[in-house]
């Protein structure tokens, strides 16, 4: 799945917490849940970063952003940082 996709989904589900630490909750579940639907990642590893960091600079930059909001999608996009891992060579596939 996209990290645009996770970040958004994360994003969301935190803003809905109200709560920087429920909102990180609610972004690595929101990850698990979307986990779920069959998906396929990006193979350009560069688009999926660039598209996961651009939407979290366009989050920061809203007047109504909230820290809870940030946290989610964050804690959205985290659990993907082994896919970026193994995509640079940094870890095998079998870790």
């Amino acid at each position: 799945m996209c990290l645009f996709t996770h970040f958004a989904a994360g994003a969301l589900a935190g803003a809905a917490t109200g709560n920087v630490g429920l909102g990180i909750v609610a972004g690595l579940a929101s990850h698990a849940v979307l986990d779920m639907i069959p998906h396929w990642d990006h193979p350009d590893w560069r688009v999926e970063l660039g598209a996961g960091l651009a939407s979290l600079l366009v989050l920061l930059m809203l007047p109504s952003a909230s820290g809870a909001a940030v946290a989610g999608g964050l804690a959205g996009m985290a659990p993907d940082l082994e896919n970026l891992f193994q995509k640079l060579g940094w870890m095998g596939r079998g870790r």
